[in-house]
């Protein structure tokens, strides 16, 4: 099924990166059993999504992961007191104060799992038989409206959106949504935005997989109330050039907000 949603993401929505799943390989032979290819020096996790996200596969160990939050973040590494006492990022700056940083500290989630690595690949690499845990996408904010879209339409309001700047990738898009088991929104950090390199006009959404099935369910029939001609006209192209036009009717010059902006006097001439 991953192959599938890959189709269907790349034909809803204007990406210019790959979507991205994240397995978890929880034991050493988890790890050795994975076909992805074992890193031979440190990279940070969050560079190693974008790499992904450009269709090169990897799986990282502690040992070749060159970011500790991360480590900590996904379940690889203990996390110490100082990290825990929210002293760290005090030190560092980063917030007013002690109290300041230690609430910071406190909502951290991390996965509460002990875990020996990750495999992360293109989500269109994965099978039926290796199916990833979390889906990344790093993409545009026009992009991620459409997918909490998509998501609302069959459950409704994203509720509890967690994001502070800091620990983004591995933090926000990855170890929350799973452990929470819904999806959430990172405007990324000023870390993976400088080791990572990612555009200035790029957000991050991480989504369990298990639900992101629903949610281009919903982006499916949110095309033609939500999206203006020329995305359809996109998507319409999109469709014909994977063999899904009988899959889905684009309307054109149809869609919720048309002519739904006025002065009560001006809806109303509009109506005779």
């Amino acid at each position: 099924m991953s192959k599938h949603d890959a189709m269907w993401l790349d034909i809803l929505l204007d990406l210019g990166r790959k979507p991205v799943g994240i397995h978890f390989l929880l034991t050493e032979a988890d790890y050795a059993s994975s076909k992805a290819p074992g890193l031979t020096g440190g990279m940070p996790y969050c560079t190693a999504v974008k790499w992904a996200g450009e269709g090169r596969s990897c799986k990282m160990d502690a040992a070749h992961g060159a970011c500790s939050a991360a480590s900590r973040a996904l379940g690889m590494a203990e996390i110490g007191e100082e990290v825990h006492s929210g002293s760290r990022h005090a030190k560092l700056g980063v917030y007013e104060n002690l109290g300041v940083s230690r609430s910071i500290a406190k909502d951290m989630v991390y996965c509460a799992h002990k875990c020996y690595g990750v495999e992360i690949m293109p989500l269109e690499a994965y099978d039926e038989a290796n199916n990833p845990d979390v889906v990344v996408i790093v993409t545009t904010p026009h992009n991620a409206m459409r997918l909490i879209q998509g998501y609302a339409y069959h459950r409704g309001q994203l509720k509890e959106i967690k994001m502070a700047g800091m620990c983004a990738v591995c933090q926000e898009c990855t170890s929350y949504p799973f452990e929470k088991n819904m999806p959430n929104i990172s405007m990324l950090c000023s870390g993976t935005r400088c080791v990572a390199q990612w555009a200035k006009d790029e957000l991050g959404v991480g989504i369990p997989y298990h639900q992101l099935g629903q949610v281009i369910s919903g982006l499916k029939k949110t095309v033609n109330p939500m999206e203006a001609n020329e995305d359809k006209q996109r998507i319409a192209q999109r469709l014909a050039a994977a063999g899904q036009s009988d899959a889905l009717e684009i309307v054109f010059s149809h869609n919720y907000f048309t002519g739904a902006y006025g002065t009560p006097e001006q809806l109303a001439r509009r109506k005779k």
